[in-house]
């Protein structure tokens, strides 16, 4: 009983290390022989029919043209419908080597969109362009399969990298083109400035000289009276008169004194003076009032001010006026003197 154990164990590891020993060949057989030795003749027909790859896997060559593609015609839906790749049923001897019913299919690319051509001013070196690339690619993929270098399931052709955009176009020069210089543009003639017109002088109007030099209104007592030296210089005083040059009374452009003499008062009695110190002893039967011109300022006003002056004077020592003739002093004499002084001023001003 005990022999039969040791021998059923023995057998049991032996067994064992007879499917150790297949699987391990099974494995490197299938590592080693290249896929032309593979049987891939019985994946389904119909996966392969409509496609453009050979016997071993490999598809035609496209040549990709540079031209700009025509527009897509609309295609129905039944035209888009592609089939699908799919796995096949595999053969019953051939349970020891496991069998894809794929096909292998080239590496699908996304087509670069042809550039619009750019005009350039200097003709440039055409780049080389990348669909040529990939045919010789695509060409030396096939040779290495043929010759078993590669296994086109699980060998992938790396992703290249783009070539820089600086590379497959050249950058347009753009020439610039002289810009000419401005044309100089004839200065403006200066405006001259609007030189002020002369304004005529005012053309005085001729008038004959009617006018006299001296006008004089007489202050004289009434008969059988005169005009007392204390009463004279009050009333003198309170309507602006100053004793001054020649030893008379003036009465200037302003009650206090100042300013040009306007007119002036003397005594009738000769030498026609007065003393100031003594006015207490003055008597006299009159007095005269005279404006000589020419004078400052407007000679017709200047008269209406002695004539108001010899009223305001008249009244005071109850005296009575007359004017240069000595005659009573009336509207018509005044108003004889007051229009020869408008002429006067006319003239003069």
């Amino acid at each position: 009983m005990q022999d039969l154990r040791i021998i059923l164990i023995i057998l049991g590891a032996v067994a064992i290390a007879a499917l150790l020993i297949h699987g391990l060949w099974t494995s490197q057989k299938g590592r080693q022989a290249p896929m032309r030795d593979k049987p891939l003749g019985k994946v389904a027909a119909g996966n392969g029919e409509g496609d453009d790859f050979d016997r071993d896997g490999v598809g035609k060559v496209r040549v990709v043209s540079s031209r700009k593609p025509a527009p897509a015609q609309p295609r129905d839906e039944e035209d888009d419908w592609q089939p699908a790749p799919g796995f096949s049923a595999l053969a019953d001897d051939d349970d020891d080597e496991p069998r894809l019913g794929l096909t292998p299919e080239a590496p699908v690319r996304p087509k670069a969109a042809p550039a619009r051509p750019v005009p350039v001013a200097n003709a440039a070196a055409p780049a080389p362009e990348p669909e040529e690339d990939e045919e010789d690619e695509q060409a030396l993929r096939e040779r290495r399969y043929h010759r078993g270098d590669i296994d086109p399931l699980f060998d992938h052709p790396a992703p290249r990298a783009a070539a820089p955009a600086a590379q497959a176009r050249a950058e347009p020069k753009t020439k610039v083109a002289p810009v000419a210089p401005p044309e100089p543009q004839p200065a403006a003639d200066p405006v001259p400035e609007p030189v002020p017109e002369p304004r005529p002088e005012p053309v005085l109007r001729q008038v004959p000289r009617t006018w006299q030099d001296v006008y004089v209104i007489n202050l004289m007592a009434r008969p059988n009276q005169q005009l007392q030296g204390p009463a004279l210089m009050r009333a003198l005083t309170a309507n602006g008169f100053h004793f001054g040059d020649m030893d008379i009374f003036h009465r200037h452009q302003t009650p206090a004194g100042q300013g040009e003499v306007v007119f002036s008062l003397i005594n009738m009695v000769k030498p026609g003076t007065f003393n100031p110190e003594a006015m207490s002893g003055f008597a006299s039967p009159g007095v005269s009032i005279f404006m000589q011109l020419p004078r400052p300022g407007m000679a017709k006003n200047q008269f209406n001010l002695m004539v108001q002056t010899a009223e305001n004077l008249a009244e005071e020592l109850d005296a009575l006026l007359f004017d240069a003739e000595r005659s009573p002093l009336s509207p018509d004499y005044l108003a004889h003197c007051r229009e020869q002084l408008r002429d006067y001023d006319s003239q003069v001003q």
